[in-house]
């Protein structure tokens, strides 16, 4: 499976406006300790929104992972009923309107629960402007797409655009980088400057697949003791180039899912690991805003075992100091993304039912004390701005 051409409908759009850069950059002279947050609703009605990216011209990309309705093959996974559907969507979010640009896209959900597994995740744009989609597979046997699953189940476990499609998920079949059980779940991407740096969440590593479609292990994250009845699988879910050109992982760990056992790692050019941030729980995604600092989003706060879903977004300086920023009324956040206009972007309600899922604008609101330097800096752009049309 491949993209299909946008509906006749679908039309480009301008590039972000002066003004919105004119106040991240003012927003970029503010204490980060003066400021708090507030959250809008920038795209409801979502089916299991997962994955965010903004293209060239600002517009705010949303994956759907679908519906749990279909009647298609089925297989039994850990147990329980999964049956393949055609319910996954991505919608695009600009200048207020709000329309699904593509849709029958391949999932998987659960019969006995109806949570939506599998699907499209991951979603992002390299320089040349082409949408990139990952349809993410569910965490076992990549040969399983070809047996239970035929005649569709290749759809999953492949990065796809409107040019083709690479199968990522074959990778842990042929490979398997981390020596343990062979499962494949390849989870998010990041552009690498010659092809994609991409998160399997079940094989426990990091991949990279090249211009050239070539897929090779970059990492592999190990297993640790974290105080349950066996090691804890590492699970890399979010994935981001640092400002220093290293890469960076969020582990959100598998079960028990223990509290602040999630962690970000950084990764050298030679596959080296190093812990970069630790303390969280269940981290699914990260993100660099232009400054440096780096954002990680929990799915879970206190994990999936423990009674709420409550997510919660940090902020790690430059200087490595951790601030929680936000979490009123995040509920099961996936995805993460700064923005043009310097807000940061949640999916929120990713897994929680049809038609429930939203995507929150959270963004700073400066105190009393720094409103007149967020005037000097935006009324400082105005004159740079205007002396450049001269």
């Amino acid at each position: 499976m491949t993209l299909s051409r946008p509906h006749p409908g679908f039309r480009p759009t301008r590039l972000v406006g002066q003004a919105a850069l004119a106040a991240a950059f003012a927003l970029s002279c503010v204490s980060a300790q003066a400021l708090e947050y507030v959250a809008n609703v920038v795209a409801s009605g979502l089916n299991n929104p997962r994955g965010l990216a903004f293209d060239s011209q600002g517009a705010l990309w949303i994956t759907e992972t679908g519906l749990p309705i279909g009647s298609g093959p089925s297989t039994i996974i850990r147990g329980e009923t999964v049956t393949y559907s055609e319910t996954g969507s991505v919608t695009r979010v600009f200048g207020g309107q709000q329309s699904r640009i593509f849709s029958g896209l391949p999932t998987m959900f659960v019969e006995a629960t109806g949570q939506v597994e599998g699907g499209p995740g991951g979603i992002a744009f390299s320089p040349n402007g082409a949408l990139h989609l990952m349809i993410g597979y569910v965490g076992v046997h990549p040969d399983l797409r070809f047996t239970d699953l035929d005649p569709v189940g290749y759809q999953f476990g492949r990065l796809i655009s409107l040019g083709g499609a690479v199968d990522v998920a074959a990778h842990e079949a042929l490979h398997n980088p981390d020596g343990a059980g062979i499962e494949s779940n390849p989870w998010n991407m990041a552009w690498s400057g010659n092809g994609w740096y991409v998160t399997d969440a079940a094989a426990n590593a990091l991949l990279h697949v090249g211009l050239d479609d070539s897929i090779s292990t970059v990492a592999v994250f190990p297993a640790r003791n974290l105080g349950g009845p066996f090691p804890t699988q590492s699970v890399p879910t979010g994935v981001a180039v640092g400002p220093d050109g290293a890469v960076y992982v969020s582990e959100m760990t598998g079960f028990p899912f223990p509290g602040g056992g999630s962690r970000v790692t950084r990764v050298d050019a030679d596959g080296s690991l190093s812990v970069f941030a630790d303390g969280f729980t269940m981290a699914l995604d990260i993100a660099f805003d232009p400054a440096g600092n780096l954002y990680v989003l929990e799915h879970d706060a206190n994990g999936l075992l423990a009674p709420g879903s409550t997510g919660q977004l940090w902020r790690v300086g430059t200087d490595g100091a951790r601030q929680m920023i936000f979490s009123d009324g995040l509920v099961n956040p996936i995805a993460l993304a700064v923005g043009p206009d310097g807000a940061l972007y949640v999916s929120n309600f990713g897994n929680n039912g049809a038609g429930m899922g939203e995507v929150w604008r959270v963004s700073v609101v400066p105190e009393a004390g720094t409103a007149g330097m967020l005037a000097l800096g935006l009324a400082a752009m105005g004159v740079l701005l205007r002396r450049r049309r001269r």
